[in-house]
């Protein structure tokens, strides 16, 4: 029966190449006799001991991911499990949800991991992350807020790899609320082998399986924490970068439901189907490097907070819903008085990434940005206040700006030295991370030191930008509005109407920007990043059963929803 169960669920989706712009799948009905025969008796004792892992559903050993090459093909949409399982639930949910004060804030901290070259610092890596916990009892990671991807994600207590052991791992079994799931949301069947995804972000990859549990944040006291049932997937593997490097543990995807597997692995989605009392909205606020600020920055889930605004919010509407990005377009481009050519045609649009560290260009604009946006420092020069034009976006009915405190590395890179990536975010760029190439590194280009003192033409300023390289219906004109312009704007996602909007952050350097009083920061205070990106590119499902003691696949890429990449 079990087997009868996983050979009809993995033939049941159709292709409707037509109905939708990106080929997603659609799913047949599943007879009612085989759910229930599979609900009965010994059958669901089974699956119940499988998802609390008491008897096993996989082990190590059937972990063959590498040795696959990965096909591309289209997207699923399988059928979504109900947030709330009863109306009593329900009903108890709204009656929480109305009795807390809503947005709830999640203190993010930001944390610096320095870039050497030949033992001397030239950069700086950040990130920002909060605190969840996952399951009864709770567990606690912390984790990247990411706009830029759907899933939440966390390494699993069964991966052993070197990049698993650094982070706090999630024990499947320790959980009393846990379940083994598989990607259509089913338990996983007595003896058969979880199904697992390949997650590809603009840099790095993780492969895992599904699980079912509660997700919590916000805080210890249920004033001001919201739990969540969420579909999450379990890291058996992790790629070093840039996992590694960081001390979070996971991903929190908070992108559009649309580039998740299904909607059942959307926190977000499944929050807004629990009747709780807050706004379908959620605010970012990154402080930047300011000194002191590390611990200021902070998500607020169910509306935004607007304390942390120096201007009123203006709005934009999200381009192309049924990607799942929160993308918008941009009209114009513009550094100093000049107009770049790169948005003419209209195509361009920005990717609002908060897991993206830096300012994303067009592959094939970069170098017109590097040499813009480049100048000449002095080794002992603090970067963000030199002589540099600003860079605008025009955007429909608003316009935003960045100077050179918002785009700069604050450290001068000495001449000869390679900072950045190459590649960038591409298609493949979540197995080779980190490549650094003259073509992206700005201290390399001649145009540089040219002119000056012997002092300044030793070290140039350069901006944190990086090329994106994704093809069409994404790209190829694509912005990926990372750390430099969220450390300027507070930035609200309204996933009810399907809009962003941006006002000025009450950052340290904003406020003494408006009252006209910039003063100058010790660099050493001032740590930047190098580059990572957790804008989500690609997926790929397994569904794996068990076929006359034989182990079989059946596998299936899922490209970001409208990512059309060749067959």
């Amino acid at each position: 029966l079990a087997q009868e169960s996983r050979i009809r669920r993995s033939i049941r989706y159709r292709s409707t190449v037509g109905s939708h712009p990106t080929s997603r799948l659609s799913a047949y009905y599943v007879s009612t006799e085989l759910v229930m025969s599979l609900l009965s008796g010994r059958h669901f004792i089974a699956a119940v001991l499988c998802g609390l892992a008491l008897l096993p559903c996989t082990s190590k050993a059937t972990y063959d991911v590498g040795g696959v090459e990965e096909e591309e093909d289209d997207t699923m949409s399988m059928l979504q499990r109900p947030a709330i399982a009863t109306p009593e639930a329900a009903a108890s949910a709204e009656a929480a949800g109305a009795s807390r004060t809503w947005p709830i804030l999640v203190p993010l901290q930001r944390e610096s991991v320095p870039l050497t070259r030949n033992g001397k610092t030239v950069s700086h890596k950040t990130s920002y992350a909060g605190a969840i916990s996952i399951g009864h009892p709770a567990q606690d990671f912390r984790v990247v807020f990411d706009t830029g991807s759907a899933h939440v994600v966390v390494p699993s207590a069964a991966c052993s790899s070197e990049t698993c052991l650094e982070h706090r791992s999630y024990n499947i079994s320790a959980s009393s609320s846990a379940h083994a799931i598989n990607v259509d949301g089913s338990q996983v069947p007595e003896g058969e082998l979880c199904d697992q995804v390949t997650i590809g972000y603009g840099t790095g990859k993780v492969t895992g399986e599904f699980a079912r549990d509660e997700v919590c944040l916000g805080g210890d006291s249920e004033e001001t924490r919201t739990c969540v049932e969420v579909s999450m997937v379990m890291a058996v593997e992790m790629t070093t970068q840039p996992f590694k490097s960081f001390n979070f543990d996971g991903i929190f995807g908070l992108s559009l439901d649309a580039l998740a597997v299904a909607p059942e692995f959307s926190f977000f989605n499944r929050l807004a189907g629990s009747g709780f009392g807050g706004e379908l909205q959620f605010g970012v606020f990154l402080a930047g490097p300011d000194a002191g600020q590390e611990h200021s920055s902070e998500i607020a889930l169910g509306g935004h907070n607007s304390k942390r605004l120096l201007s009123p919010l203006q709005w934009t509407p999200v381009a192309k819903e049924q990607m799942g990005y929160w993308q918008i377009e941009i009209k114009e481009v513009r550094v100093g008085n000049k107009t770049l050519d790169v948005c003419k045609d209209g195509s361009c649009r920005g990717v609002v990434d908060t897991g993206t560290s830096h300012f994303g260009v067009p592959g094939s604009s970069i170098g017109e940005f590097q040499r813009a946006l480049t100048t000449e420092g002095a080794e002992d020069e603090d970067c963000r206040f030199v002589d540099a034009p600003s860079m605008d976006l025009v955007l429909e009915g608003i316009m935003l700006s960045l100077g050179p405190p918002n785009y700069m590395r604050p450290l001068p890179i000495p001449v000869g030295v390679e900072v950045g990536s190459a590649r960038g975010v591409t298609v493949e760029s979540g197995s080779q991370v980190d490549q650094p190439a003259a073509s992206a590194t700005p201290s390399s280009n001649s145009d540089v030191a040219t002119g000056g003192t012997a002092s300044k033409a030793s070290h140039s300023c350069a901006p944190r930008i990086m090329p994106v390289n994704l093809p069409a219906p994404l790209g190829p004109n694509l912005f990926i509005l990372g750390e430099p312009l969220l450390s300027r704007y507070y930035t609200v996602y309204d996933w009810k109407e399907a809009q962003i909007g941006f006002g000025l952050a009450a950052t340290k350097a904003n406020r003494e920007a408006l009252v006209q009083e910039g003063q100058s920061v010790d660099p050493d205070d001032e740590q930047q990043e190098e580059i990572y990106s957790f804008m989500q590119v690609t997926v790929t499902v397994s569904v794996r059963y068990k076929q006359a003691g034989v182990v079989a696949r059946g596998r299936r890429t899922l490209t970001a929803p409208g990512l059309a990449l060749p067959m």
